[in-house]
C-alpha cells in the first residue's frame, strides 16, 4: 500500500467542492402552518419529541422552518441509502439548524492526518495486501459513496499494531482497526459490524459533537507529537523466519507504543471516546444494517480465517512477549485448527508449550511442532535451534541440547559476517551458555554440570 498517494490522495479531496443539504419530499395530508393538502414540502430533518416515542418533522418554510408531525406528510419515495438515511434521521435537523461546523471538521482532519503519520513513523502500521484489500471490498459494498460532510470524503482505514481489541474511526472517514480487534473476528459478520458501527461513528458525526463539546468545556488539546516516540519490535517476532534476521526480542520488544496511542485522553482528543448513548445507537445501526443486507456477504469461515490470520498470527506473537501465554495459545491453536499454521505459528506453538508445561508429552508435543516449523522454513530460522536445545536442556537430554545449541551459535556466527553490524548480544548469550553448561565443542564432557 502507497501511504504517501493515500495522504495525498486526502489532501487532494479535503479542497473538493462540499455537498449541498441532503432532504426528503413529502405531500401535506393534513393542513399545517400555511401548507393546503397536496402541497409539496421538504423536509430537512428529524426530530424525536421530548416526552414520547414520535417523531416529527423538520420542515422547510418561507419565513422559519417548523416542525411538523409526521402523520401530517406521507413521504414520497426517495431513492437514499442505508446511510444517508441514517444521516437523514439523526444528523440532517443539527446540521440545517447549527451549519456544518467546518473548522472543527478541519481539526479533527488534522488530527486523522497527523495520528497516521505519526504510528506510520514508529513503524505501528500493520502491512497485508490480501487483508487491506479485503477490508475495502467490504468498506465498497457497505458505504460505496461519499460521506455526507461539508467536503468531499471517501472512506479509508489503517489497521494498527496493538493487542487492544480496538475500533474508531474519525470525523473524515479514517477507520483505525487493530491486530487485536480483528484477531476476535471468527466470520465476516464480526468484520461487518465492525466497519459498520466505525461508520456508524463517522456518518452520525460522533466526533465532531464530541469535540464541540470538549471545547465547550475547554478540554481541547492536540498534539500526538507528545507521545514518546519509541521503536517499536514487535514486527521482529512476526517477521524472523520471513526477513532471514535474528533479534533478541525480549530485549527490544516494547508493546506500550501503541496502547499509547489509544488511550482515553487520546481517543477524546479526537471525540473517538464515545459515551453509552453514541455507543449503543451505532451498535443498534450496525445490528439494522447486517440485518437488511446479510444476503450479500457469502465469504466462507474458512476463507476469512484465511484473510484476518497473518493479523491472528501477528496478535498471538504479541501477546506471547506480553507473556498473556494463554490467549497467544488460543489465537495460535485456532489458526493451526484451520489447516493454515506455517512456520511462524509452529514455533510459536513450541514456545508456547515449553511455557505452560513441563511433562514428558508437552516436551515432545514442543518438539513435533518445531519439526513442523522446520519441514516448512524456506531458509533458515535460527529461533528453531534455539527453541529445540532449551527443550532438550530441560529434558536432560545434554547431548541434542548441545548440538541445538552448537548449530544456533554457528547460523549467530554466519550472520553475523554477513552484518557486521548486527546486535552480538545473542550471540554472547549462548556463549555463556555452552561455558556454563560445558557443552563448547572441545568440552567432551555434555552430562552438564556433573
Amino acid at each position: 500500500m502507497n501511504n504517501r498517494l493515500i495522504i495525498f490522495t486526502l489532501l487532494f479531496l479535503i479542497s473538493l467542492p462540499s455537498f449541498a443539504q441532503k432532504h426528503k419530499q413529502g405531500i401535506v395530508n393534513r393542513k399545517f402552518s400555511s401548507y393546503q393538502v397536496g402541497d409539496t414540502v421538504n423536509i430537512l430533518g428529524y426530530k424525536e419529541t421530548e416526552f414520547s416515542e414520535k417523531t416529527q418533522y423538520l420542515v422547510k418554510s418561507s419565513f422559519q422552518n417548523i416542525h411538523v408531525n409526521t402523520d401530517r406528510i406521507d413521504l414520497i419515495d426517495d431513492d437514499f441509502t442505508f446511510w444517508e438515511n441514517q444521516w437523514f434521521q439523526h444528523r440532517a435537523r443539527d446540521v440545517q439548524n447549527n451549519g456544518w461546523h467546518s473548522s472543527n471538521r478541519d481539526l479533527l482532519h488534522i488530527d486523522a492526518m497527523e495520528f497516521f503519520e505519526e504510528v506510520k513513523q514508529n513503524n505501528l502500521v500493520f502491512e497485508d495486501e490480501v487483508l487491506y484489500d479485503y477490508l475495502y471490498q467490504l468498506i465498497f459494498k457497505i458505504h460505496p459513496s461519499h460521506l455526507i460532510k461539508d467536503k468531499n470524503r471517501i472512506v479509508h482505514l489503517a489497521i494498527i499494531k496493538s493487542t487492544e481489541p480496538t475500533y474508531f474511526s474519525f470525523d473524515n472517514g479514517m477507520i483505525i482497526l487493530t491486530t487485536g480487534a480483528i484477531s476476535l473476528a471468527k466470520n465476516e459478520s464480526d468484520i461487518v459490524k465492525m466497519l459498520s458501527e466505525c461508520l456508524a461513528n463517522t456518518v452520525l458525526d460522533h466526533n465532531l459533537v464530541n469535540l464541540n463539546q470538549a471545547i465547550k468545556a475547554e478540554n481541547r488539546a492536540r498534539t500526538w507529537g507528545t507521545i514518546t516516540t519509541l521503536a517499536s519490535s514487535a514486527v521482529m517476532a512476526y517477521g524472523n523466519a520471513k526477513n532471514g534476521t535474528y533479534y533478541n526480542f525480549d530485549d527490544a520488544l516494547t508493546l506500550g507504543l501503541a496502547a499509547s496511542y489509544l488511550t482515553a485522553e487520546n481517543m477524546q482528543r479526537i471525540g473517538a471516546n464515545y459515551n453509552d448513548e453514541q455507543n449503543r445507537l451505532v451498535k443498534s445501526v450496525a445490528a439494522q444494517y447486517w440485518k437488511e443486507h446479510k444476503d450479500q456477504y457469502s465469504t466462507s469461515d474458512k476463507q476469512v480465517m484465511a484473510i484476518l490470520s497473518n493479523a491472528v498470527s501477528y496478535t498471538a506473537w504479541q501477546e506471547f512477549y506480553s507473556k498473556n501465554y494463554e490467549y497467544a495459545l488460543l489465537l495460535a491453536e485456532q489458526i493451526e485448527n484451520m489447516g493454515m499454521a506455517t512456520e511462524d505459528e509452529y514455533l510459536l506453538l513450541s514456545k508456547l508449550y515449553r511455557r505452560l508445561g513441563n511433562d514428558l508429552d508437552t516436551n515432545l508435543q514442543a518438539l513435533a511442532y518445531l519439526k513442523d516449523a522446520r519441514a516448512m522454513a524456506l531458509e533458515t530460522m535460527v529461533d528453531l535451534d534455539l527453541e529445540e536445545g532449551m527443550i532438550y536442556l530441560r529434558m536432560e537430554d545434554f547431548k541434542n541440547a548441545k548440538a541445538s545449541f552448537l548449530k544456533y551459535r554457528e547460523n549467530l556466527i554466519a550472520m553475523q559476517n554477513a552484518n557486521a553490524t548486527m546486535p552480538k548480544t545473542d550471540l554472547k548469550y549462548i556463549n555463556q551458555l555452552l561455558r556454563r553448561f560445558n557443552m563448547y565443542e572441545d568440552n567432551k564432557n555434555v552430562s552438564a554440570l556433573d
